[in-house]
């Protein structure tokens, strides 16, 4: 077994585990139960699935999704199950609400994460393991969103642990443990019910490579594949068909050839990017572990060796290939390897440095210099997310400002802290400066999101109109959006917000008594001639502007009433 198995760090050997491990738990779910009340709707997935879920509540159609009158099928019914049954339990106006099964996927994923690494290293290692993936800044902010993401990678890290038992316990000679193939095919039926093939992809890819690498398939009779077959069908197919009547087919049509294969093919909705985008952002991405990372990398040829990290690499490789070949790049996709790659950084807490300078090798020379500037990139990151910060306190801040640059001074002075551990660790290593690196990654994430985010007033376009429709006390019976047809305005005005055009919008409050016209600047002035020709008579309008984030432009909003009410 690797050797970390039996190096115990000092400081974390005298906490009691399981102790310890709630209070990781606690802290975190604390801290995002906080970002759930502070931010915003997020546009535009986020928006897209609470409103949907918001619909399907008010409802009672469970079978097909929709977002206002328009079919979403995007995904499978299971996230929009979960969201609408949190939002019937506490109150479906609260953005809150529709982020809760998001946050309890999230613990689900560190304590799943804390057993996986029990298979690798003893229980204080362990607790680092899992506090890795709750400190890393992609996990932790998409336990945030009300999406499918936090909950498709507890699934998956669920499939794969069952799937990892049934190898190991093959490897060593024994039988599996008793109905580690049922869950295995449980979960990725789950998997399947809340993002359609990501979770049978995982396992695929990393049954393939375990093959490949061990020259051998007989393990795979313990999987019991027609078994398996049968519960996913169990699990998946009731829904496929009742949606398939309910929608004469539409649904899965556009499921599969609308979004899956669009994605496949070409970036879809201006989310193409080259091969190499994930590796290249892989350091922000799972900040602050991310230091841990080029120590890891050379470890690997040593993971090799054992049964358990051996598949640990089958998980994460194949899959990460398989994202960095599909044209479409989202920063969430990697996330179903994120618990394995954490367990896998652990391993490189107390190793040393690999290769030797004042070796007259030229390879182990190599070696060393690598593993130097790996080093250094990842310690760089915390620089990349300083001038982040900075630029957006100073650039979004717009009226809440002054609290947005309050917040980037904390979360600067905890970066320099992360930096400052980062070096230390990097110089004599240690179990203890990564703790502390990890503890001070929560508190800077925390400061971030629930902090800094939520003071970027400028980049909450929607939620600026809604205030602005509140504070005027407008209370307008029907609403219309021309050029301005983001989301989370649908989910803070209701579902009957009309997305309508500029001369649209003016024949529409030409018609709706003491209606309300939302207009993006680029189409007032049709907007405004249509008006003129109506003979329609306007109050001067309410402006607000703002940062549309989904589309990366400035926008300026008009909100305009008839005179004649």
């Amino acid at each position: 077994m690797l050797a970390a198995r039996g190096a115990v760090g000092k400081g974390v050997s005298l906490l009691n585990k399981q102790s310890a491990l709630i209070l990781v738990l606690a802290m975190l779910a604390a801290a995002v139960l906080i970002g759930h009340q502070n931010v915003p709707p997020m546009d535009r997935d986020e928006a897209r699935f609470a409103q949907a879920s918001k619909q399907m509540l008010a409802s009672g159609d469970y079978v097909t999704v929709r977002f206002q009158d328009e079919l979403r099928a995007k995904k499978p019914a299971g996230i929009y199950w979960l969201q609408s049954a949190a939002a019937g339990l506490f109150g479906a106006d609260d953005i809150a609400t529709y982020r809760l099964p998001s946050l309890l996927a999230f613990l689900a994923a560190i304590w799943g994460t804390y057993n996986l690494a029990s298979h690798l290293y003893r229980k204080p290692r362990a607790l680092l393991a899992a506090a890795v993936l709750g400190a890393s800044l992609l996990a932790f902010a998409e336990a945030h969103l009300a999406k499918t993401d936090t909950v498709l990678m507890a699934l998956c890290l669920a499939q794969q642990m069952a799937l990892m038992r049934i190898y190991l316990a093959v490897q060593l000679g024994r039988v599996p443990p008793e109905r580690s193939w049922l869950w295995f095919w449980v979960f990725m039926g789950a998997a399947i019910m809340i993002k359609g093939p990501i979770g049978p992809l995982l396992g695929l890819a990393t049954i393939a490579a375990l093959c490949l690498w061990d020259r051998s398939y007989r393990w795979l009779e313990q999987i019991r594949l027609v078994k398996g077959l049968l519960i996913l069908a169990a699990l998946t197919l009731p829904w496929a068909i009742l949606v398939t009547l309910a929608t004469d087919g539409a649904f899965l049509d556009i499921a599969v050839r609308g979004d899956l294969l669009a994605k496949v093919k070409a970036g879809q909705e201006s989310h193409g990017a080259p091969i190499g985008t994930y590796i290249a952002l892989v350091g922000l991405l799972i900040w602050p572990g991310c230091i841990l990372l080029p120590r890891a990398v050379a470890q690997v040829p040593t993971l090799l060796e054992h049964a358990q990290s051996r598949f640990l690499i089958a998980w994460i490789v194949p899959f990460w290939l398989l994202i960095e070949l599909i044209p479409t790049k989202l920063p969430h996709y990697p996330l179903p390897v994120f618990p394995a790659l954490a367990v896998v950084l652990v391993c490189a807490v107390e190793v040393p440095l690999p290769g030797d300078p004042k070796s007259g090798k030229l390879r182990y020379k190599f070696q060393r210099y690598l593993a130097l500037a790996g080093e250094y990139a990842m310690l760089a990151v915390a620089g990349v997310l300083a001038a982040v910060v900075l630029w957006a306190a100073i650039t979004q801040g717009g009226q809440t400002g002054s609290r947005a640059f309050a917040f980037a001074m904390i979360s600067l002075a905890l970066l320099a802290v992360v930096l400052w551990q980062g070096i230390l660790w990097h110089l004599g290593g240690g179990i203890k400066p990564v703790v502390t690196i990890l503890l001070v990654g929560v508190l800077f994430n925390f400061s971030l999101i629930s902090g800094l985010l939520p003071a970027l007033s400028r980049i909450h376009v929607s939620t600026a109109i809604d205030r602005a429709i509140t504070s005027l006390k407008l209370n307008p019976p029907a609403i219309a959006a021309a050029g301005f047809h983001e989301p989370s305005l649908v989910f803070l005005r209701g579902s009957d917000v009309l997305l309508l055009s500029g001369p649209e919008a003016a024949l529409f409050l030409a018609e709706a008594p003491g209606g309300l016209a939302i207009v993006e600047n680029r189409q007032r002035q049709a907007f405004l001639a249509m008006a003129s020709q109506l003979g329609e008579e306007l109050l001067p309008p309410y402006q607000i502007s703002g940062f549309n984030v989904s589309k990366g432009k400035e926008v300026l909003i008009f909100l305009y009433r008839s005179a004649f009410d």
